[in-house]
C-alpha cells in the first residue's frame, strides 16, 4: 500500500543542543504510525570550518555518538530512521565510527554516508579551511534505498534532511515541485529544534512554559500539508511560535532557493486545532500547514568558502577586597602601557561585582590581529600582572581561536559528484 505520511522528528537544532532532546524526539515518534524519522541538524554556517580547522577525527565521532547515546534505543525499538549532517568535514569517517559504536553496543543497524559536498580549494590558499556546497537530498534518498537506518552527511541544505525522507518514502519525483516545496517548508520549520515551539521566543509579552524542558516538534508531512506537534515537553506551539519560524532566516518567501526546489510560501496558510493525542487531562495542539508552492531548482548551488582572516584573543584577572577597583584600575594603565597595539585592535575592561560581601573587580582584555604571535604575546602581558602588577590578582584565564568568515558563491551542479557510500 501507499504511503501517504511520513513523520520527522528533530533531536538538534545546532551543534550543541541539549543532548536528551533526541531522546523526547524519539518517544514523541514512538505514538505515530507510518514511518518515522529522527533528524540532528548540527552544522551552522561556520562549524564545518571550525571542525576542519580543529582536524580531530576522533572528536568528531564523539561528538556525533553524543546525540546518539541517549536516543539510540528508543529508535531501534520503535523503527526509527536517523539522519544527521553531523559528519562535518569528514562523514565517511564518521559515519565508521557511528557503525562501531552500534557494533560495540551489540544493536543492528546499517550505516551510510553521503559524501560530495566538498568542493577543492585552490593550490596555494591557505586562507581557506574549507569549501562546501549545499548538496540537495538525492544522497539521502539513494541511501535510504539501499537500506540505511543512519545516514550521515556533510554539508546539505538544512530542510533537505526532511525532503530527503519524505521523497525517498511518498516516492515523489524529483519535479513534483509542490511537493517538494511542502517538505523543504516542513525541513525549514523543523530544522532548528525547538524553535518552533517557543525556543528563542520568548519575551516579556511573548511568555513560554516551561523552557527549561522545551519539547521538540513532530512534523507529519503528507504531498501537500504539514501537521506539526509537540507530544511532550515544555513550549508552546501556536501558530506565533510557527510563523516566526517559517520567516526566519528566509530571504525571499515568493522566491526561496533551495538544492531541491525554490519554494514560495506566500500563500501559505496555518490552522491551529486540537490534534488527536492527549497529555494529562488535555488534547495537545496541532497546527496544519499548507498552500506551500514549488518552482524548478536553481541552475546553480550555493556554495560557502570559510575563511581563517585572523585571530582572536581573551584574558582575565580578578582583584578582591575594598581596594579591587582601584588595583584593577591600575592593571587596566599598565595594559595600556605595555602591549604594543600596532596591527592589533584592542580593548579592556571592568566587570564589577561581590563575592561574600565584599567587592570583587574582573579585569578583562580582548584583542585581535593577523598574527597569532602578536596577539598571544599582548595576552602574556595581562598573565605578567600576576608577578608584575598591583597585589593580589589572580584567576586568570585566557584563550585565543581563529576568527573564521564566510564568502558565498554559486558553482555549477556540474562540479559536485554525490554518492551515498557504506561506512567502512
Amino acid at each position: 500500500m501507499p504511503k501517504t505520511c511520513v513523520n520527522v522528528s528533530v533531536g538538534a537544532g545546532f551543534e550543541n543542543d541539549r543532548r536528551d532532546l533526541g531522546l523526547m524526539a524519539a518517544k514523541s515518534l514512538a505514538a505515530f504510525n507510518g514511518p518515522k524519522y529522527l533528524i540532528f541538524e548540527c552544522l551552522a554556517e561556520r562549524t564545518l570550518a571550525l571542525m576542519a580547522d580543529a582536524n580531530d577525527p576522533d572528536a568528531r565521532v564523539v561528538h556525533a555518538c553524543s546525540f546518539l547515546e541517549p536516543c539510540i534505543d528508543e529508535c531501534v525499538k520503535h523503527g526509527i530512521k536517523i539522519i544527521s549532517n553531523f559528519g562535518g568535514p569528514d562523514p565517511l569517517a564518521v559515519a565508521a565510527g557511528v557503525a562501531l559504536f552500534l557494533k560495540e553496543r551489540g544493536i543492528p543497524g546499517k550505516v551510510m554516508a553521503v559524501t560530495g559536498d566538498a568542493l577543492p580549494i585552490a593550490a596555494g590558499d591557505n586562507s581557506v579551511i574549507a569549501r562546501n556546497a549545499y548538496i540537495g537530498a538525492c544522497g539521502i534518498v539513494d541511501a535510504l534505498a539501499a537500506g540505511a537506518d543512519i545516514v550521515v552527511t556533510g554539508r546539505v541544505a538544512d530542510p533537505t534532511l526532511v525532503v530527503g525522507p519524505v521523497v525517498h518514502e511518498l516516492n515523489l519525483k524529483w519535479q513534483d515541485w509542490n511537493a517538494l516545496a511542502n517538505a523543504t517548508l516542513a525541513g525549514h520549520l523543523i530544522e532548528c529544534g525547538t524553535q518552533v515551539c517557543g525556543g528563542y521566543y520568548a519575551d516579556e509579552a511573548s511568555e513560554v512554559p516551561g523552557m527549561a524542558n522545551i519539547g521538540p516538534p513532530v512534523a507529519t508531512i503528507s504531498a501537500d500539508q504539514i501537521v506539526l506537534t509537540k507530544p511532550l515537553g515544555g513550549g508552546v506551539l501556536n501558530t506565533a511560535t510557527v510563523t516566526q519560524q517559517m520567516l526566519y532566516e528566509m530571504h525571499n518567501p515568493a522566491a526561496y532557493l533551495t538544492p531541491d526546489v525554490t519554494l514560495d510560501i506566500t500563500a501559505v496558510s496555518l490552522l491551529e486545532r486540537s490534534s488527536g493525542h492527549v497529555r494529562g487531562e488535555s488534547h495537545v495542539n496541532e497546527i496544519v500547514v499548507s498552500g506551500a508552492k514549488g518552482l524548478a531548482r536553481p541552475a546553480t548551488l550555493k556554495s560557502l568558502v570559510c575563511k581563517r582572516t585572523g585571530w582572536f584573543g581573551e584574558a582575565e584577572i580578578s582583584y578582591y577586597g575594598n581596594t579591587a577597583s582601584y588595583r584593577a584600575g591600575m592593571a587596566c594603565d599598565i595594559l595600556d602601557q605595555r602591549i604594543n597595539k600596532s596591527d592589533l585592535e584592542l580593548s579592556f575592561d571592568c566587570l564589577h561585582g561581590h563575592l561574600q560581601g565584599d567587592p570583587v573587580v574582573r579585569v578583562r582584555l580582548a584583542v585581535r590581529g593577523t598574527n597569532r604571535m602578536q596577539v598571544t604575546h599582548a595576552l602574556n602581558e595581562l598573565d605578567a600582572l600576576y608577578v608584575n602588577g598591583p597585589a593580589a590578582g589572580g584567576g586568570v584565564r585566557r584563550s585565543v581561536t581563529a576568527m573564521v568568515e564566510t564568502e558565498a558563491e554559486f558553482v555549477s551542479r556540474d562540479e559536485v559528484s554525490v554518492k551515498a557510500q557504506m561506512s567502512a
